[in-house]
């Protein structure tokens, strides 16, 4: 059962869910894509759901500053812990605070703004995710740029059946302490009215002394279509500029299966 509560989908609540995090999204292709808009930026950054720190320290070691929001006492701590092995002069870079995207008040403006990966489809419902974007723009310096990537949810993915039996994602991994992992996905319902989906990510676990164990990460994420982000953007003051199908500014593409919608806007 989905606790509604935690609306960061388990980041709060699940410490497997924090636990794993490095190892299952390891691979991806953003982390330069970010730095060079950092870069152009000149900084300082904001971080919408810095986690575990895996795009704010790159950008931090490019001499960049950033601040970092999170909800997850479990995320902060496993990238204050990834700092302790950075030099100081990334360290010196990096600001973390604990509060929430939904609405949230630092005071002063960056040139850029971030909400990468996905963390912007835990907002279920509009209220949230308005509140989310009027406070991005609140952050925003004039003329400054905002940067949201989700998801591209085609139809064609919508309407796979085939997504509800378990299918491999992630290749095996170990832990320090022996632990071997193996993450499986499905998808458990498809609600087309509010346009949420519900997942789990199933984690496969064989302890060293040969035990086996299964942990469910169950959540929910909100799907967006291209012109529905940009009137909520719109809504919240934000002029979109562009939007990209991945992270080498490929053109959107609402029937690129596994792509991503990637908006870059102005205030």
């Amino acid at each position: 059962m989905i606790n509604r509560k935690d609306f960061t989908g388990g980041y709060v609540d699940l410490p497997f869910v924090c636990e794993y995090y490095d190892h299952i999204f390891s691979d991806l292709e953003d982390i330069q894509f970010y730095i060079d808009l950092a870069s152009r930026s000149g900084g300082p950054v904001l971080e919408l759901g810095s986690g575990t720190g895996r795009i704010m320290i790159p950008i931090a070691r490019a001499g960049i500053k950033i601040t970092g929001i999170d909800l997850s006492d479990r995320m902060i701590s496993i990238l204050r812990n990834k700092l302790k092995a950075e030099p100081d002069g990334t360290v010196s870079k990096v600001e973390i605070l604990k509060n929430d995207i939904r609405g949230f008040d630092l005071g002063k403006s960056y040139p850029l703004v971030i909400v990468p990966f996905s963390t912007f489809q835990y907002l279920l419902e509009v209220p949230d995710q308005l509140s989310c974007l009027e406070s991005c723009v609140k952050h925003l310096d004039d003329g400054g740029t905002f940067v949201l990537s989700v998801f591209n949810e085609s139809i064609s993915r919508l309407s796979d059946t085939s997504l509800y039996k378990e299918f491999d994602i992630t290749p095996e991994f170990d832990m320090p302490d022996g632990r071997r992992v193996f993450r499986r996905f499905r998808y458990v319902e498809k609600d087309y009215t509010r346009q949420v989906e519900i997942k789990e990510s199933v984690f496969y676990i064989t302890h060293p002394d040969g035990r086996s164990e299964r942990l469910v990460h169950k959540f929910g994420m909100r799907y967006f279509f291209q012109y529905e982000l940009i009137h909520l953007c719109a809504r919240a003051g934000l002029n979109v500029k562009t939007v990209y199908s991945d992270y080498n500014y490929k053109p959107f593409d609402a029937a690129f299966r596994e792509g991503r919608m990637i908006i870059i806007a102005e205030k």
